[in-house]
């Protein structure tokens, strides 16, 4: 049964999945808070409470199982400590029920909610002409610093002291362009965003 779908931990008491999952009991995601979780359980406390059903004694019963479900899911997942521990083993769970090559119960590949702390976020627009980088300067520190590794060794080589100070001096040069490449890329493109 897969996860999420009438699988639940058992009372959050360790055991394997079995029974629905308190949080669809309840109607709630798995991050509500505890005031939302209580205000869930109340509202389907009063829809479901089994002296609604009437004489019935069909509904009655169905009323009376519909509410020993809402109460048990309130039970465990309005404590706070019976709450982790039941999360604790419904992430085992559903750890235990992945197959390898299929994404995971726990993965989000979008968040499209307001982010509060980034205001800024919601004008979201690149900038810049998106052109890139000439392949002449991706590469350039890389070939420099080749050249200037093997020109050092051959100096070693030859124990040629000039040869290995131009090594070295190649190989200096590489390494700033690998930090000045970057950095032109950035200046480059924030400029044309500018414009």
């Amino acid at each position: 049964m897969p996860p999420g779908n009438g699988a639940g931990a058992s009372a959050g008491s360790g055991g394997d999945l079995e029974g629905p999952d308190h949080y669809d009991t309840l109607g709630v995601d798995p991050g509500a808070d505890a005031p939302d979780i209580r205000r869930a359980y109340v509202d389907l406390a009063r829809r479901n409470h089994p002296d609604l059903a009437g004489d019935d004694p069909v509904a009655r019963g169905v009323a009376e199982r519909r509410m020993q479900e809402i109460n048990q899911a309130w039970s465990v997942i309005g404590d706070a400590s019976r709450r982790v521990a039941y999360d604790r083993d419904l992430a085992a769970a559903r750890r235990r029920l992945w197959t390898p090559g299929t994404v995971t119960p726990d993965f989000v590949p979008f968040d499209d909610s307001i982010d509060p702390d980034d205001p800024a976020a919601e004008h979201d627009v690149p900038y810049g002409d998106g052109a890139p980088v000439p392949r002449s300067l991706q590469m350039g520190p890389v070939v420099v610093a080749v050249v200037g590794l093997v020109v050092f060794g051959l100096g070693m080589l030859l124990g040629f002291g000039p040869l290995v100070g131009l090594g070295v001096a190649a190989m200096v040069v590489g390494a700033l362009g690998f930090v000045a490449a970057p950095v032109y890329a950035v200046m480059r493109s924030s400029r044309s965003g500018l414009d």
